[in-house]
């Protein structure tokens, strides 16, 4: 930014000095310093404007992407809560499943038993 200051800064002076020590009458190149600077300030004042629009460019593509992002890793969140919700609903349906088995197990076991002492004769 400083060598672009300085460049700048170079050429104004090289131009003012150049018209005066033109071989010109003082409201002549009191008219020409006057162009030149109403027409480097337009100049200024074109770039200013390019510049802004170029940062609110940038800053539109990275508030984009920002909210790509977010919404990528709330997807892979809202993935993983549901993977991790599927896998603790299958291990409570596997305990269920278990506890039905051992309690019908239980039961045919005391109907055998229950059938044993039907059958015996004493």
């Amino acid at each position: 930014m400083r060598s672009t200051r300085d460049f700048l800064t170079g050429i104004i002076t090289g131009i003012a000095i150049g018209m005066l020590t033109a071989p010109r009458s003082g409201k002549e190149t009191r008219d020409k310093l006057v162009d030149e600077a109403n027409k480097r300030s337009g100049d200024l004042k074109d770039q200013w404007s390019k510049g802004v629009e170029q940062v609110k460019q940038g800053y539109e593509q990275a508030k984009t992407q920002v909210n790509e992002y977010a919404q990528q890793a709330k997807d892979q969140i809202n993935q993983y809560k549901d993977k991790a919700q599927s896998e603790t609903n299958q291990d409570q349906a596997k305990q269920q499943y278990n506890n039905q088995v051992d309690n019908l197990a239980n039961k045919a076991e005391s109907g055998i038993e229950d059938a044993r002492g039907a059958v015996r004769v004493s």
